[in-house]
């Protein structure tokens, strides 16, 4: 990638020695995946939000989490997952995912306009190499954030007050940034 090399040439001119091994290390690989992949935090928020989904409906029925099933999933998984509503699940659009997770208490208002936000910049740009601002990618890695704590006090076993606790960092989170981009 030109951009990275011009980048790393800049880098290598104004920095240290020390710095610049630093910037190689640290900051050009996060740099090289942002250019290379621009909706990586996206494509995780989506994730999450299916899964906490699947598992507020009751869809895992023990402590495995599916990411995909296969054709024959029906006889060989049908212990462990509701194969029919994990596939009905998947084809819900994001948008009634997270209204679902409103309605459930599992997503307050701070998290659902986040996340809604995050829905309408991703729906408006439908190639995943088109360029994003800086805004839309911090909204989509705090939509990352957000989800992740979100997923984490569901999906694990970690107790009723880290749990509470989680969630309610996550709301917090939502609610900074919205206070942030209303100023």
């Amino acid at each position: 990638m030109k951009t990275i090399e011009d980048l790393r040439r800049i880098a290598e001119l104004n920095l240290c020695e020390n710095c610049f091994q630093k910037y190689k290390m640290f900051i050009e690989p996060t740099i090289r995946d942002w250019l290379s992949n621009p909706l990586s935090d996206w494509s995780e928020v989506e994730l999450y939000v299916t899964q906490i989904v699947m598992k507020t409906k009751g869809i895992f029925k023990g402590k495995l989490i599916f990411i995909s099933l296969d054709e024959g999933s029906n006889e060989k998984h049908s212990d462990e997952v509701d194969v029919n509503g994990f596939k009905q699940t998947n084809y819900l659009s994001f948008k009634r995912k997270i209204k679902y997770l409103r309605k459930e208490e599992i997503l307050k208002d701070p998290s659902y306009k986040v996340l809604d936000k995050a829905r309408e910049i991703r729906n408006k740009i439908h190639d995943p190499y088109a360029p994003y601002s800086e805004h839309d990618r911090t909204l989509f890695h705090i939509a990352n954030v957000i989800t992740y704590q979100i997923w984490y006090a569901t999906m694990i076993e970690v107790g009723e007050d880290t749990s509470n606790n989680l969630k309610s960092k996550a709301e917090k989170i939502a609610e900074e940034y919205l206070e942030n981009l209303n100023a």
